[in-house]
């Protein structure tokens, strides 16, 4: 009996620490990788740092005044070229859920606003979850310039974990969460560390060792069915838990504490889609009241209203993308950092006239 109990406790501890070393190789394998969310927990490395810039000034234009081939490389890229990984800090930021990740292409944005940025969209994330990725981001980086908001994370369920479970493995503070909101799979993940990694995530992960991350726009039309689906569904009514409000709240009140500035941006949504929903306009002017005072707020609900242009009922596809970005630009491009006489003197020279119209509109 002694020795078959030897034997078990042998096998376990056997089997513990080779989950513990594999765990860790898997997970310093996986930090390599291109996707977004490993840009918050990869370890900065000297080259990945930005040159010496001054400090910020939040309230109005930067004193940089770069040459103007420069200003024309930062606003121009290649069509269909997909965009590096950020890799150190960011300057533009982007929380939020599905829409966030699928509405603002890294490489448009950084056209737009001449600055290194990174997606932290995630799909089906309530803004519970964006206040958690925003914490980890600044407390490993600092505050970016910009921070972008696509608010509609807030009508997400607050105790749904989405793609968050992985990250517990890097992060402290995400672990915390799970295992407040699902004290089992916490248990199981402390458990076997190798757990933690049994999902789609590391799939797409191990996709990013392989080949960069590219722009996560959508491309195809709505189809038929669905249309007709949309336009025979009942009524409904947008509401918000007050976690998701909360977490919203200090997402932005520690951007603005940091010197960020802070757009919400609301992307569109299906014509049709949007007149099902009773209190479609309340519910985003409530949102609006409740912002803090400082918060530029850009509207975008319908500035696409083409059937072609979306994916779906909540998603614009590649195409409406582009359009949304034409109709943001006077109000988006301002917050950046682009230096403004040097774009100014390039127009004047002729050399940049269809750059600068066109940047929204080249991915």
């Amino acid at each position: 009996m002694y020795r078959l109990l030897a034997c078990i406790a042998l096998i376990l501890a056997t089997v513990t620490a080779m989950d513990r070393v594999l765990a860790s190789a898997l997970g310093d394998l996986l930090l390599r990788s291109s996707d977004r969310f490993m840009a918050i927990y990869r370890p900065v490395e000297p080259q990945d740092l930005p040159a010496a810039k001054p400090d910020r000034q939040p309230d109005g234009p930067t004193d940089e005044t770069p040459g103007a081939l420069m200003v024309k490389a930062a606003l121009a890229s290649a069509p269909g070229q997909a965009a590096r990984p950020t890799r150190g800090s960011a300057d533009v930021l982007v929380l939020g859920n599905s829409r966030a990740d699928n509405h603002f292409p890294v490489s448009t944005l950084q056209d737009m606003t001449c600055g290194r940025a990174l997606n932290l969209g995630m799909g089906g994330a309530p803004t519970v979850l964006s206040a958690l990725l925003w914490e980890d981001y600044v407390e490993r980086h600092g505050a970016p310039r910009l921070l972008i908001l696509e608010p509609t994370g807030l009508v997400d369920n607050p105790h749904d974990l989405a793609d968050l479970p992985l990250l517990a493995y890097y992060s402290p503070r995400i672990d915390a969460f799970v295992r407040q909101e699902n004290r089992e799979l916490w248990m199981a993940n402390h458990a076997f560390n190798l757990m933690t990694f049994n999902n789609n995530q590391t799939m797409r992960l191990i996709a990013g060792l392989l080949k960069p991350a590219a722009d996560r726009t959508l491309v195809g039309a709505i189809p038929e069915p669905m249309k007709a689906q949309l336009a025979a569904a009942p009524e409904e009514v947008m509401t918000a838990a007050d976690a998701n409000w909360q977490a919203l709240d200090r997402i932005i009140r520690s951007a603005q504490a940091q010197g960020t500035r802070v757009a919400v941006v609301i992307t569109p949504y299906f014509p049709t889609y949007a007149g099902k929903l009773k209190n479609f306009d309340a519910f985003f002017a409530e949102m609006k009241s409740r912002l803090p005072s400082g918060v530029t707020v850009i509207d975008a609900r319908r500035a696409v209203d083409k059937d072609e242009l979306f994916m779906d009922a909540l998603h614009v596809n590649e195409d409406g993308v582009r359009a949304m970005f034409a109709a943001l630009e006077p109000e988006l491009r301002p917050l950046g950092s682009c230096p403004v006489d040097a774009i100014a003197s390039l127009t004047a020279a002729g050399t940049v006239v269809g750059t600068v119209a066109g940047a929204a509109s080249t991915h």
